[in-house]
């Protein structure tokens, strides 16, 4: 009998939870939250299938942990997450117009992934502390309440969602796969496994969403997810480290790898990825994340220090 075997099961059991920790702990941009990281705000110009930013300014200018951004839908207002007080992350809004910043959330937990709703004055966010347990919240920021959002029991990383059809996307913090519900028919739904940590996204003028997929032969591809049908489709191969990316009202795809600004062109019948801009004049660091404004005049852009 070997009598090391519950000690070796122990020691192996804290080695995994140890990792599983450490691979969270960080952003899907590979930084850890606790490292410097800032927002800049661009202007966007799209021609021909062709993106370009300029007129750029920091609008986080803070030395801790700033990502995330998430334009407002009347495009005044960035909303994302930062780490102010060393201790733990808060949801804030930066005003285009005003050009200030204001704190939108202020628990002794850590909130991320902060949305706008549409046809409403609410946002929504995931907390960790919350009970009954770590899922999507709603803020409604007249009277400064927030409710839970999410029915689900599985531990929400990240997430995407239609208000209007109650279809909702969102990515296992700890299973590292993406699942479905929706909120007025109380539906759930395992989508898939090998999931990599990246925020799902409502594709344009459609129902449909996208997340990240790394299949078995290892190649890491954008997908598509129908709730009509539950169907998954391939979009467009990631190749590289950064696997941010997001969508421009026309059903193009913009993401950064190397300081380089690509587009995934709907009407490109060659079907691949093609360099529209070099940014590594413009930023010192990294950039990983990217959202655009819904008029499609604004790009953030998170640059990595």
């Amino acid at each position: 009998m070997n009598t090391l075997k519950p000690y070796l099961d122990l020691a192996l059991a804290l080695a995994l939870l140890t990792l599983t920790a450490s691979i969270y702990a960080k952003d899907n941009s590979g930084q850890a939250p606790s490292m410097g990281s800032e927002i800049y705000l661009y202007e966007l110009q799209a021609k021909n299938g062709s993106y370009q930013i300029s007129n750029g300014h920091n609008i986080s200018n803070n030395p801790g942990y700033d990502n995330q951004p998430y334009f407002t839908n009347d495009n005044k207002s960035i909303l994302f997450a930062s780490n102010r007080d060393g201790k733990q992350t808060d949801i804030y809004s930066y005003s285009l117009a005003k050009k200030a910043t204001t704190q939108l959330t202020f628990t002794p937990h850590n909130e991320f992934s902060p949305k706008a709703i549409v046809a409403s004055n609410d946002i929504s966010f995931v907390t960790e502390g919350e009970n009954p347990y770590q899922s999507v919240w709603r803020l409604n920021q007249q009277t400064g309440k927030s409710t839970w959002m999410l029915n689900s029991i599985e531990p929400v990383g990240y997430y995407s969602a239609n208000m209007v059809t109650g279809d909702v996307l969102f990515w296992s913090r700890y299973g590292y796969s993406v699942q479905y519900l929706n909120t007025k028919r109380n539906e759930s739904r395992f989508v898939s496994g090998n999931a990599l940590a990246s925020s799902p996204q409502k594709i344009p003028n459609s129902r449909k969403f996208s997340f990240v997929h790394r299949q078995t032969n290892g190649e890491t591809w954008i997908k598509a997810f129908a709730p009509k049908d539950f169907s998954i489709t391939p979009i467009a191969p990631i190749y590289g480290n950064n696997i941010d990316y997001t969508w421009t009202a026309n059903g193009d795809i913009l993401r950064v790898e190397n300081n380089q600004l690509y587009v995934w062109s709907n009407q490109d019948k060659n079907k691949q990825w093609r360099k529209t801009q070099d940014l590594s004049a413009l930023f010192s660091g990294q950039i990983s994340r990217l959202a655009i404004s819904p008029n499609g005049k604004k790009i953030a852009l998170v640059e990595n220090n």
